[in-house]
Order: C-alpha cells, then structure tokens, then sequence
C-alpha cells in the first residue's frame, strides 16, 4: 500500500511538472489547430525555449478579436440609456457635424436630435457624464423626445459607418465624450461593459415617434446588445503572459474606454498595455478633435493602475494606421515588432500581414467578410494553410506566418467553438465564409499554388471585375505595403 501512494505522489507531481512546463491550459473553446498552434507558439517562443527573446510582444485587436461584439458598439447604446452627455445642444450640434462631409440625410438627423435634445434638457436640467439616475430611466424611456432623440443619435451613427471610412466613422463617435475628462470615458466605458458582459446577446430595435413632426421622419434601428470576453481567450492570453510574452491591445476604440474594458472583464493581469483611439484634450476634457500628436498607449501597472507611455501613437489605429501606432510605439519600445497578431476585420489586415516579425495569427471568423475585405482574405489563407496540412513549425520554417480561423458562436452569452465555423446570431446553422465569391477565390489560390506573398500582394489590391483573373471583384487596398513588407 505504501508503494501505491508512493507511486500515486510521483506521478502526481510528474502531471504537476508537465502541465507546467508543457503550458497545459484549458484553450479546449478553441477549434484543435488553433490550440495546437498555441501550444506550439509558447512552446518554440516563450521564455522556457532556447529561441525566447525577452522583447518578445504579441498584439491584438479588441472589438470581436478580444472580445465578441464590439464594446463601443455597447457603450454608444448604453450613453444613449443613460443620457451621459457632457454637452449643450450648441455643442453637440458641433461635435456631431464635425469631420462630415454632410448630406441632406444627415443635416435632417442633426436638427430633429438638436431639437429633441434642448426639449430634453428643459424636462430634466443639464446632462453629465454619470448620466441620470436609475430611478429616473423608466420615466426617460417612456419619454416621447428621449425616444426622438436616442433612435435617432444610433440611425445617424450608423448612416456615418455606412457613408464614411472607416477611420473615420471610428473618429467621429470619439466626439461624442466631448467636455468629458479621461476618467468619465473610463467609468463609462466600465459601467456598459459590466452592463452588458452576462446578457445572451439580443437584437433590439429602436423605432422614433410618428407622433412628432421631424425633418427625417420616422426613423428604425436594429442592434445587438451584449459583449463578453470568453474564459478560453483569457486562459489564452495568460498563457502568453506565463510564459515571458507581453500582451498588447491595438483597438479602433478610444484607448480610454479599451482600459476599462481591459478591467471590467477580467483580463488586467494578462494585458501589458493599450493602443487605442487618442482624443485632444484641453484643460482637462476632451474636445472634438482627434490627437495626433499627444496622442500616447497606455501602461498597465496592475490593481487599476495605468501609466501613459512616452511613445505617442502619432496615428488613427485603423488598416495602415495600426502599423504605423505598432511602429511608432511598441518597435520604438521593443526594439522589434510583434511575434503574433489576432484579428478579426479589414482595419486588422494590414497590422497581420505586414510585420515579417509574426509568427502566428489568429482570425476569428465573423462569417461575414467578403474577398473585397482583409478578413475576408486573412480567412482563405488560413483555410488554403489549413487544406495543405501546415503547421506553426512548418510555416515559419518557410519564413511565412501561421494563419488560423477560429470559428465562434454569437448566441447566449457568446463563446468559442471548436471549429473554424461560426454560428452567427440568430442562426443554428455554421457558416465559413461570408459567400461564394470567397470559395471561388480560395479554389483559384489553392489550383495555382499561390505563396502567401503571391496572394496577399496580388489580392489586397481593389481590382474590379472587368480586371479581375476570377471574373469577380476583389480586394479593398488603393496601396498595400505588401506581405512582410515590415
């Protein structure tokens, strides 16, 4: 009997040593090549392998990468709940005007929320950024101008995202937290993600009241609420930590408000720092301009504190600004760029394509990028590495990075899954790509033997059909860098 416990403690303690030093962590959320490819990246880069460098940093996009679904998406219903406005309705007449090149729809969305808003301010005083109490929102809502005002401030917001650039569409929601200070952004970016991080995700619908006469008319809107960071990325991101690897945030949302959503869902002790959308500030609130030059990442010291870094971003961390924020701070930092991007959109294409330094990326597969997106084309070229049974190893053996798509379910309080297919929401059947001009292309590339280089080179750049080699449109880039360019 002896001998059994003896037994028993030595192979206890071998298990004990080998979850430790194999890095076994529950990642089983994840689809098997992606947690094999994990495994493998900590195992041949973090600090118990010969080739570990002590610089070594790895970056992540936040909206739906970091987390599923989009926190400024969260945080834009939530102000809208809450009327957290720091400003009067001159004020936000300028913010909302600012940077547009306004149509008719939009100067006619303008003038009904500018009158909704000053009857708003009559009823209830001037707005803050704490909002307005609990006790007051039942009332709020069941107000006929708050109805006027909310639906319309989210119609014109997505009517921006429809008719701008990206970039810009990201720019301008920043001009809603003018007269705010850095840590109003902060508390209210916290208080709508605790809000909505336990809620299955449901789709709401805002409709304005005909009741009103209006400029616009009835207006109706439809959006998802709900925004969580899942337990199989946060064991993946502490993972990287475990093992000598920083982690850093480059998101398009304001860096104040990735800061607090870095503490509201539990990742603090995993994450490094923040990249993020930099406001111009003025005797301590931000005002209605974007900052290029004061702009700076975050620092995070741990138990809520974060040290601004004195390497400012100089750009709008969107497509080929994330490379030049990368570049102008953590390359500046490091010495060297990033080991491993994650991604999800066109605005993370050129960060995980460009840098010859990475290693591994990680997709995750919202199902719907099409092949005139980056996502859409980060997604073939997993699945064409995927259907030539590559590995972390074989790939960058080759000089290439690893390319993997990771499938997630939308629905409930939204998780990963173990393929590379996505339920998206509402739906119970999985999907791969977002049509079938991807699986045209992805057959083109796999019949020709495209490189990588070949690919992303030739297929980042918009071509339309009349000039197309598969007959269809594709590609989104005026100019790309190209491949490893960085």
């Amino acid at each position: 009997m002896k001998k059994i416990y003896i037994i028993l403690i030595i192979l206890l303690t071998f298990l004990a040593s080998g979850c430790k030093n194999n890095n076994i962590v529950d990642l089983s959320g994840f689809n098997l090549e992606t947690r094999n490819a994990i495994y493998d990246f900590v195992k041949l880069y973090g600090n118990k392998s010969k080739n570990y460098d002590e610089n070594s940093y790895v970056v992540s996009d936040f909206d739906n990468t970091t987390s599923i679904f989009d926190i400024t998406y969260q945080c834009s219903v939530y102000q809208l709940e809450t009327m957290s406005f720091a400003v009067d309705a001159d004020e936000l007449e300028v913010l909302l005007r600012t940077s547009l090149n306004l149509d008719s729809v939009m100067i006619n969305y303008i003038d009904d929320i500018k009158s909704s808003y000053i009857t708003l301010i009559s009823e209830y005083g001037a707005f803050s950024a704490q909002g307005i109490e609990e006790s007051e929102l039942e009332n709020l809502h069941n107000n006929i101008y708050w109805q006027e005002f909310a639906c319309k401030m989210k119609c014109l917001y997505l009517y921006v995202e429809e008719m701008v650039d990206d970039a810009l569409a990201c720019e301008w929601i920043l001009y809603w937290y003018t007269n705010m200070s850095e840590d109003e952004v902060y508390n209210l970016f916290k208080r709508s993600c605790i809000k909505y991080e336990h809620i299955n995700t449901k789709e709401v619908t805002w409709t304005s009241p005909s009741t009103l006469e209006s400029k616009s008319g009835v207006c109706i809107c439809s959006f998802l609420l709900g925004c969580s960071v899942t337990n199989s990325v946060k064991n993946m991101l502490k993972l990287y930590k475990e093992n000598g690897i920083d982690v850093w945030i480059c998101s398009a949302s304001h860096v104040d408000g990735v800061r607090a959503a870095v503490d509201a869902f539990g990742i603090s002790d995993s994450i490094c720092g923040v990249i993020g959308m930099t406001q111009k500030v003025v005797n301590g609130k931000f005002i209605a301009m974007y900052d290029y030059v004061d702009g700076y990442p975050y620092e995070n010291k741990g138990n809520g504190n974060w040290e601004k870094v004195n390497h400012p971003i100089k750009a709008l961390p969107s497509r080929e600004g994330k490379v030049e924020a990368i570049s102008n701070s953590l390359v500046e930092m490091y010495g060297c760029g990033p080991l491993a991007g994650f991604m999800d959109a066109s605005g993370d294409f050129n960060f995980c394509t460009e840098f010859s330094s990475l290693k591994m990326v990680i997709c995750y597969n919202r199902a719907n990028r099409k092949i005139t997106e980056g996502a859409g084309l980060v997604a073939i070229a997993a699945m064409y590495q995927k259907d030539k049974n590559m590995n972390l190893k074989k790939a960058n053996d080759n000089n290439d990075t690893y390319y993997l798509l990771q499938g997630r379910d939308e629905n409930g309080e939204r998780s990963l899954r173990e393929s590379n297919y996505t339920l998206q929401f509402g739906s119970n059947i999985e999907k791969l790509f977002a049509n079938e001009e991807n699986t045209v292309l992805f057959d083109y590339v796999k019949n020709n033997s495209l490189t990588l280089k070949e690919f992303f080179d030739r297929f980042a750049i918009y071509t339309n059909e009349q000039n197309s080699v598969i007959n269809i449109t594709y590609g989104y880039l005026e100019t790309y860098a190209g491949y490893h360019s960085k």
